[in-house]
């Protein structure tokens, strides 16, 4: 399956792995970098129904960005912001950059 431009796997390098039993598996053992955030996030306040994949559609437009909120805020778990708790929304410009080659 191709990576999407946005994801924090693009460009990352195949690792194929065999094993006598479980036979041959393709992955990407190494997570990219945070991006460097670009002007000014906003703050959010954490309520008992916010999904982070919801949060990324509000801000971003679109579901799979939700890893730069995680990233945004040390890249935490999804089931660890409680309620009440204020997360950083890094802005669009960020989130939706994508570094093309020369």
């Amino acid at each position: 399956m191709p990576v999407s431009p946005f994801s924090r796997y693009r460009d990352l390098p195949v690792v194929v792995v065999s094993h006598q039993s479980r036979g041959v598996t393709r992955s990407l053992p190494i997570r990219r970098r945070a991006v460097e955030i670009i002007g000014r996030g906003r703050q959010h306040r954490v309520s008992a129904f916010d999904e982070l994949d919801l949060l990324a559609r509000r801000f971003y437009g679109r579901e799979d960005l939700y890893w730069q909120i995680l990233d945004a805020n040390a890249g935490r778990l999804p089931d660890s912001f409680t309620p009440g708790e204020t997360l950083t929304i890094p802005p669009p410009e960020t989130a939706t950059r994508v570094e093309r080659p020369l």
